[in-house]
């Protein structure tokens, strides 16, 4: 953002005394209140504004979707809502970091296990209150799900940076490519146990051919194992988005989103439903994959025109059945979740196995919450 773009669009912000924006973050950043800080050209204030709430504050600024602080804006009432995600990602590049200032120890323990937001959440709300902090991770990296977010949204070197941060000190030691089979054993050693594993599972679509899907997960992590020219996407989310952004980037010539309901309803933000036009993605907007069969070389569709009926769900229409061909790649993109028949009995979680978060700024307001029950002794 530059100098100029900057001053117009913080000279925006009314300064509202409710502070909607404020009451609209999960994790309590004062959009406000560090958009005046910038106003007096105080980067630093801003930037420790916004830290001393979130963990990975630009994280959360560069991917933010636009329904929590921005939506709440007053200054939509007037012409557009302020961008406030972006000046957030901007006063953390301008301000900078302060160092974490950590208590004196409490002897207190805690083990954390899985290393994405939620569990950085639940890092952070622990370590500020004196405890030490074990974290199991399955994989290589810390950062969960937030890793699967394309370089183009979320710079990894942003990501690592602000993780880095939170676990890069004597009070947390991390475990890598440690899966915790025996939860039982695991309590045993700790004060308290927080289980942060994300979704586990893909939302399934229920149809036949079904097996022919690549889930969203899989080929995000390794687009390059599923090029091909014409790519159907099942999903209208943040997820579907990525998937049909990295295929265009991958040189997929037909890239389609089948979208269960009206494209307004999309879960994603206005200046995705641009790029997704720039780059050519086809939106079928009140469709829905009905069934996959395959013919040997490629995978063909059936498809049904949904409506919204009086009770706002979408439901297929009669004689709306139509057959598409000549697909290479039929990606499942509807989300996540944990089997709640699996969670432990008597655990604490936080993040998506709670059935609850969405977004990373959910997860890691779920996690430090779920820190903080145990804390004040009522988890």
């Amino acid at each position: 953002m530059q100098d100029n773009e900057l001053k117009t669009e913080v000279s925006r912000c009314l300064g509202c005394k409710v502070k909607p924006c404020y009451k609209a973050c999960p994790l309590g950043v004062s959009p406000m209140d560090f958009i005046m800080a910038a106003k007096q050209n105080n980067f630093a204030l801003a930037a420790q504004q916004i830290v001393a709430k979130n963990p990975l504050p630009r994280t959360c600024g560069l991917v933010c979707p636009d329904r929590f602080c921005q939506k709440v804006c007053i200054r939509a009432k007037m012409d557009n809502p302020i961008s406030i995600p972006c000046l957030q990602a901007e006063m953390m590049k301008r301000g900078g970091y302060v160092p974490l200032q950590l208590p004196i120890a409490n002897g207190k323990k805690a083990a954390i296990v899985g290393g994405g937001p939620a569990g950085i959440g639940a890092t952070y709300e622990f370590i500020l209150a004196g405890w030490q902090v074990d974290i199991y991770e399955a994989q290589a990296k810390l950062g969960g799900a937030a890793r699967l977010i394309p370089e183009y949204r979320l710079p990894h070197d942003v990501l690592d940076m602000e993780i880095k941060r939170i676990v890069d000190n004597d009070r947390v030691n991390v475990f890598y490519d440690t899966k915790i089979e025996d939860f039982k054993a695991l309590n045993a050693k700790y004060d308290s146990v927080i289980l942060a594993l994300g979704g586990t599972e893909p939302r399934r679509l229920g149809i036949v051919g079904e097996q022919y899907c690549v889930p969203y997960a899989t080929y995000l992590m390794n687009p390059q194992r599923f090029k091909g020219l014409k790519i159907c996407i099942s999903g209208g989310g943040e997820v579907a988005l990525d998937c049909a952004m990295t295929a265009k980037k991958n040189g997929s010539e037909v890239v389609e989103m089948f979208v269960r309901r009206r494209r307004s309803d999309m879960r994603i933000m206005a200046r995705d439903q641009q790029e997704l036009e720039r780059k050519g993605v086809q939106v079928r907007e009140l469709s829905s994959v009905t069934e996959i069969v395959t013919d040997g070389k490629r995978l063909n569709l059936n498809v049904v025109s949904n409506r919204i009926n009086a009770e706002g769900k979408a439901e297929a229409c009669v004689g709306t059945e139509q057959k598409l061909s000549g697909y290479d790649v039929v990606i499942q993109a509807l989300g996540a979740y944990y089997p709640q028949d699996k969670v432990p009995e008597k655990s604490v979680i936080a993040g998506d196995m709670t059935g609850s978060c969405g977004t990373i700024v959910q997860a890691l307001a779920s996690g430090r919450a779920a820190a903080k029950r145990v804390i004040d002794g009522a988890a």
